[in-house]
């Protein structure tokens, strides 16, 4: 395995299975920590974090569907709570600035491998042992949600005490911390980091929105120009030195050497009880007949070696996709995986991870990221002249970077829309119609067709994509 592959992150594939206490399998640990044994311990982030998290007195509320980074914000329900909570907790705020800085978040695989408090708070990262090798329990990134939904709290809380330098620089750390995590190695973990770079991109825009006019011009270009425009400064715009997940393949290869006896042909005894399981665990209608449909496939499957043979070539088939650009003719051509016999290589597309949806992922967390670049550079130029500029290109080089006025949704890779409105425009959203003031900034969509921004989607879905202004924001009234 190529060694910046083995930096990659997965884990679709993998089963979170809360509150399951087992041994870890020494072999996929060993190697899944392996990457991280060459950086030295003070150049890892993960135990300062959560020592800072340990530390943290608890949420006013549970962190979950009604509570969370997006869900925070002066006007909620409860809000005197929170707030007392945010300020409560400055040490978090400490950890998050000073994680920012190091070279990579490198929480170890294995619950032997941090401290036993670290355990009894669910920061931990496990893998199954023997035939469950393939399950693993990412514990920690609910505390990595929690972490979130403090740093929006604390950013609206120092915003109210007209701290917005304070605010923002914390937001970018927030930021650089989950661009580490994307590093781990299972897709659970990335696919969880991506998302959640996605929210708190969104968050600064919120808070951006909330303060607008209490902003200095000198805050908000600071930040367009070196802040969200450094997240990962090697990533760029394009996100170029975001790696694909591998972590899964670690765990594929150490179960499909325990399901295939001495001559390398599927074990029905091991083959048929440990596969029916995953695939009931993953579709809990399909339980019944499992057991049947793999005793069959166990009859016709292919060998050890052919098995691995072909695992490989799905894993290098979706590398040289993910290095390509977006629009790449190679996108076009079927996938590896597609042309996979169902029943020969049944157990590597049963144990395979949806990868696929990082390419979504990844594009949608490209249009957060050069949005709040852009967001930020025009409200620098709104603060600075009293109105909004006649398009972005007027914010070049003086608070927006030229580089990341580029719409990823577009095939061209051209520009963000732009829009400066003599008028409110209606724009129908999630949360229902909103008008907007000012101007107005979007990408296309996953449809990549210029929908004029009359109907929109947080996540690029369905219609287009807006970056500014926060639609979130004037949803809840806000100006």
């Amino acid at each position: 395995m190529r060694p910046a592959r083995a930096l990659a992150v997965a884990a679709l594939a993998v089963a979170i299975l809360p509150g399951l206490v087992r041994a870890d399998d020494p072999g996929a640990v060993d190697a899944l920590n392996a990457p991280s044994k060459v950086v030295q311990d003070k150049s890892k982030s993960w135990k300062g974090l959560f020592d800072a998290y340990v530390a943290m007195t608890a949420p006013p509320q549970k962190v979950g569907a009604d509570f969370n980074v997006l869900s925070v914000w002066p006007g909620m329900k409860g809000w005197a709570e929170v707030s007392a909570w945010a300020a409560a907790n400055p040490g978090m705020g400490a950890a998050l600035l000073e994680a920012q800085g190091k070279v990579t978040f490198a929480l170890p695989y294995g619950r032997s491998n941090v401290p036993p408090g670290y355990v009894e708070k669910g920061v931990y990262l496990s893998i199954g042992d023997g035939l469950s090798v393939h399950k693993a329990e990412a514990g920690y990134l609910k505390a990595l949600a929690t972490i979130d939904a403090w740093v929006a709290a604390e950013m609206y809380r120092l915003g109210e005490e007209k701290k917005f330098d304070e605010a923002f620089s914390l937001g970018v750390a927030a930021l650089r911390v989950l661009r580490q995590v994307a590093d781990q190695h299972l897709l659970e973990e990335k696919a969880f980091a991506m998302q959640a770079m996605c929210d708190v991109a969104s968050l600064q825009r919120d808070v951006l929105q909330t303060f607008l006019d209490q902003v200095p011009a000198a805050v908000a270009r600071k930040y367009a120009l070196t802040g969200y425009s450094q997240i990962r400064g090697s990533d760029g715009e394009r996100l170029r030195r975001l790696e694909m997940p591998e972590g899964d393949r670690v765990l594929a290869e150490a179960l499909i050497a325990q399901l295939f006896d001495a001559q390398g042909q599927a074990d029905a005894a091991k083959f048929v009880p440990t596969l029916s399981e995953l695939q009931a665990s993953r579709e809990p209608l399909s339980r019944f007949g499992a057991a049947r449909r793999w005793a069959e496939i166990a009859e016709v499957h292919g060998s050890l070696d052919a098995t691995r043979i072909r695992l490989t070539s799905i894993y290098d088939d979706w590398w040289r996709r993910w290095r390509a650009r977006y629009y790449d003719t190679i996108l076009d051509n079927p996938t590896v995986i597609s042309r996979t016999n169902k029943m020969r290589y049944a157990m590597v597309l049963a144990m395979g991870g949806d990868l696929e949806r990082l390419f979504a992922l990844r594009q949608r967390l490209n249009a957060e990221l050069n949005g709040t670049v852009l967001a930020f550079g025009v409200a620098a130029y709104y603060r600075d002249s009293g109105e909004w500029p006649g398009g972005v290109d007027r914010t070049y080089g003086v608070s927006t970077p030229k580089r990341f006025d580029a719409d990823p949704w577009d095939p061209q890779f051209g520009r963000w829309q732009y829009e400066k409105l003599s008028a409110p425009k209606g724009v129908d959203t999630e949360s229902g119609r909103v008008e907007v003031p000012g101007c107005i900034i979007y990408a296309r969509g996953v449809d990549k067709q210029d929908g004029g921004a009359s109907k929109v989607t947080g996540d690029g879905l369905t219609g287009d994509f807006v970056a500014w202004p926060s639609l979130r924001v004037l949803a809840r009234g806000g100006k």
